[in-house]
């Protein structure tokens, strides 16, 4: 049954992705053709330089670091991302560890590393954009729409690692064999009380609550100036 309903919804969301994203191609494909010249390599320096690598964000140093940690930790997420679209239709559990191991362990490890630290990078860009009276943030021109718009991607980011980690820690909790390095710290608050039931219900929670807000952000992005998170990739290249 949940293999039929996450087929649905994934067929959905990316149906209704699609016309919004083909809407977007076609206004830029409004522009007129034009002849690209230049030196390719420059090109593909700049793509790794200021897209990939975030070197325009460097003039503010704390802002930089935080927003390194929020990218990354979301470039690195798509890999687990991946084994949850296997498994939700195939129906299996963690279908990569059964091939990779203690690759595994380590990559899951990983990616649990940079999603604490983007977890401390949204509190802090929250309160930044909240809480401190930071002048380019309480500009008028930043009120309405472009506060709120910033405001939810951080909710997203924060619902997104929250929901990793009960995943990780109540499937660490049910299954010994499983170590992951943050989630090991995590799984013992679950208590030795709690029943494999409970902890299933827990894990699906979380692996549910992740993919669907997950579905939601994609279908969103092209509102949002976030769109910029694969637009930077070939703006910069052109």
């Amino acid at each position: 049954m949940q293999q039929a309903i996450f087929a649905v919804i994934l067929l959905i969301t990316f149906g209704v992705a699609f016309r919004k994203y083909k809407f977007v191609y076609n206004n830029i494909m409004l522009g007129k053709k034009d002849k690209i010249e230049g030196d390719r390599s420059q090109r593909i320096k700049n793509v790794l330089m200021i897209a990939l690598g975030q070197k325009k964000m460097f003039k503010r140093p704390l802002a930089a670091v935080m927003h390194l940690f929020i990218y990354v930790a979301f470039l690195f997420t798509q890999i687990e991302l991946i084994e949850i679209f296997v498994d939700g239709l195939t129906g299996s559990h963690r279908f990569f560890s059964h091939y990779l191991g203690i690759v595994y362990t380590a990559l899951i490890s990983f990616i649990e590393i940079l999603s604490l630290g983007a977890l401390v990078a949204t509190f802090v860009f929250l309160a930044r954009r909240n809480l401190l009276k930071i002048p380019r943030f309480v500009k008028p021109e930043m009120e309405g729409w472009p506060k709120l718009d910033g405001n939810l991607i951080l909710y997203a980011e924060f619902l997104l690692v929250t929901f990793i980690f009960i995943m990780n820690s109540a499937d660490m909790h049910a299954h010994p064999d499983l170590n992951f390095l943050i989630s090991g710290q995590i799984a013992p608050l679950w208590g030795d009380s709690i029943s494999s039931e409970s902890l299933h219900v827990a894990e699906r929670i979380g692996w549910w609550g992740h993919i669907l807000v997950v579905f939601a952000f994609l279908n969103y992005l092209p509102y949002s100036k976030h769109l910029h998170i694969m637009l930077a990739f070939p703006n910069t290249y052109y």
